[in-house]
C-alpha cells in the first residue's frame, strides 16, 4: 500500500502502520528483577502476568514523576517501553540503587517498535499474523512478535519485533496497511490524553495532577517505592487540581513549545488566567494544531477560548471526540 504521511483523528483514520521512532525498550533481566522494579515503580509488579500488560511510572522522591511506562514480562525478563528523549535520564535513575542487586537494566536496541491503528484491525491480525483476541486478553506473544492492544482513543496495537523478524513483519504490512509516521501514534495518544513525558516535563509534575491514576499506573497498597509517602499523602489529602485535556485549534498551523503557557481570557472581566502548560502537540490534517495540555480542572469547560503565550493570536477549544 501507498504511504501516508498525513496525521488524522481517530475518527478519520484508515488503516495504517508505523515504526515508532521517539521511544525506547528498556529490558530488566536477573534473578532480582522483580523485586527491584517493584521498590522502584508505582505499580505492583506481583500483578503483571503473560496475558496483560500494566501502565506504570518511576518517580523521584518527591512523587514527582520521570517517566511513564507500558510493560510486559517476555520470557525472562521485563520489557518496557518509554520516550527516548528521557530514556538516558530514566536509566540513570533507575539504576543509582542498584549496586548491591542481581539486576541488569539496559536499553535494548535488539528489539524494534511499531503501530498499527485503524479500522478492521481483529482481521488484519488474523489474516497476517494467526492471531485474536478477547477481553481478557492484552497482550499476545508469537515467537519473536509482542501485540499489546491499546482501546484508547480507539483499539490499536503497540508490536515489540525483534530485530531478526523485523524484515519479515514490513513485508507483510506492506500489504494490510498504508505506512505512516510515528507522529500519528502521538497524535492517538494526545487524543487519548494519555500524558507524554519529554525531557523538558520530566520531573517536573506529580503523578496524580498528569492523569496517570486514571490509567491504573499506581497502587496504593503494595510496599513502599521512591516517592510514596507524597503520592499517598496527596491522595489523601485530595488535593489535586490538574487534569490532562486536549485542545484544537481551527486553521491554523505554527509551531509551539513544550512547557509553555496556556491561557484563558475571561471576555467579561478581561483578566487573563493562566491555566497549564503544553505537554506535546501534532498538526492535524488539515491546518489544525492538536495540543496536549496539563490544565487546571476548573477551567475545563467546552465553551471556554484558550490561547498559547508563544502565539495569543490563534484560538484553542477544549477538543472531544
Amino acid at each position: 500500500m501507498q504511504n501516508n504521511s498525513n496525521i488524522y483523528l481517530s475518527n478519520k483514520l484508515p488503516n495504517m502502520y508505523m515504526r515508532l521512532h521517539g521511544w525506547s525498550v528498556i529490558c530488566v533481566k536477573g534473578l532480582d528483577k522483580k523485586k527491584y522494579l517493584n521498590n522502584q515503580f508505582t505499580i505492583d509488579m506481583n500483578l503483571i502476568d503473560k496475558h496483560d500488560y500494566k501502565i506504570g511510572a518511576h518517580c523521584n522522591i518527591n512523587g514527582k514523576v520521570w517517566t511513564s511506562f507500558f510493560i510486559v514480562k517476555y520470557n525472562d525478563c521485563y520489557l518496557y517501553i518509554v520516550r527516548s528523549s528521557i530514556c538516558k535520564k530514566h536509566l540513570y535513575e533507575l539504576k543509582k540503587y542498584s549496586l548491591f542487586s542481581k539486576v541488569d537494566i539496559f536499553e535494548d536496541n535488539n528489539f524494534h517498535l511499531f503501530g498499527l491503528c485503524g479500522r478492521n484491525l481483529d482481521i488484519i491480525l488474523k489474516n497476517f499474523f494467526s492471531i485474536s483476541f478477547n477481553k481478557c486478553i492484552s497482550v499476545i506473544k508469537r515467537d519473536y512478535f509482542i501485540f499489546l492492544k491499546i482501546n484508547q482513543p480507539i483499539n490499536r496495537f503497540l508490536i515489540i519485533v525483534h530485530e531478526n523478524q523485523v524484515k519479515k513483519f514490513l513485508t507483510v504490512m506492506k500489504y494490510a496497511a498504508a505506512l505512516s509516521t510515528s507522529t500519528q501514534w502521538l497524535a492517538l495518544d494526545i487524543e487519548a490524553c494519555f500524558p507524554i513525558i519529554d525531557k523538558k516535563i520530566s520531573g517536573r509534575f506529580i503523578l496524580q495532577s498528569l492523569d496517570l491514576k486514571k490509567w491504573n499506573a499506581i497502587d496504593f497498597n503494595k510496599g513502599c517505592y521512591y516517592g510514596q509517602e507524597v503520592l499517598c499523602k496527596y491522595e489523601n489529602k485530595r488535593i489535586n487540581t490538574f487534569t490532562v485535556c486536549s485542545l484544537i485549534s481551527n486553521d491554523s498551523l505554527f509551531n509551539p513549545n513544550i512547557g509553555e503557557s496556556v491561557e484563558y481570557l475571561d471576555n467579561e472581566s478581561g483578566d487573563k488566567y493562566h491555566v497549564g502548560i503544553v505537554l506535546s502537540w501534532v498538526y492535524i490534517y488539515s491546518k489544525r494544531i492538536l495540543l496536549q495540555i496539563r490544565i487546571k480542572k476548573n477551567f475545563l469547560k467546552k465553551k471556554n477560548v484558550f490561547f498559547i503565550q508563544s502565539n495569543p493570536f490563534v484560538k484553542f477549544t477544549l477538543f472531544t471526540r
